[in-house]
């Protein structure tokens, strides 16, 4: 009774109303930021990117090695952004049929190294903070 009810109000044809099942939460660190740098903007990433590779450099210039715990975030968040340029180049490379295998392969490696330059500058950064509270720890 329900169908013919539905029906008749809607001019006799049946509508079936599908509901999308939300998106799982993200499970890690890197999801999140991997979901972050794929919805920004390319100019976001590419501040991010200058701001960072700059940042480290004058940091690194001005304080000399004592100043290597600051360059290494900053060259972190420069990393990331450039990580996250090289992932939209891929993804607009994988979109369009017939592209270049060297281009694909040249933003695949860029995108490489923007990842390890991130992870390793976001562990000595953390290693950094962390070595000094473990010596006094086990004093």
């Amino acid at each position: 009774m329900a169908g013919a009810d539905l029906r008749s109000r809607c001019g006799g044809a049946l509508f079936i109303v599908m509901i999308a099942d939300p998106p799982a939460p993200p499970e890690s660190l890197g999801e999140i930021l991997t979901i972050v740098a794929r919805r920004a903007t390319d100019a976001r990433l590419a501040t991010m990117m200058m701001s960072g590779l700059v940042g480290a450099a004058i940091v690194v210039l001005v304080l000399g090695r004592k100043g290597w715990l600051g360059a290494a975030a900053l060259l972190a968040i420069g990393a990331y952004g450039g990580w996250g340029i090289a992932d939209h180049a891929l993804a607009r490379l994988y979109a369009t049929p017939g592209s270049p295998r060297g281009q694909l392969l040249w933003w695949m490696f860029a995108r490489f190294v923007g990842g390890f330059l991130a992870v390793v500058a976001s562990v000595a950064a953390l290693g950094a903070t962390l070595i000094p509270a473990l010596g006094y720890w086990r004093n």
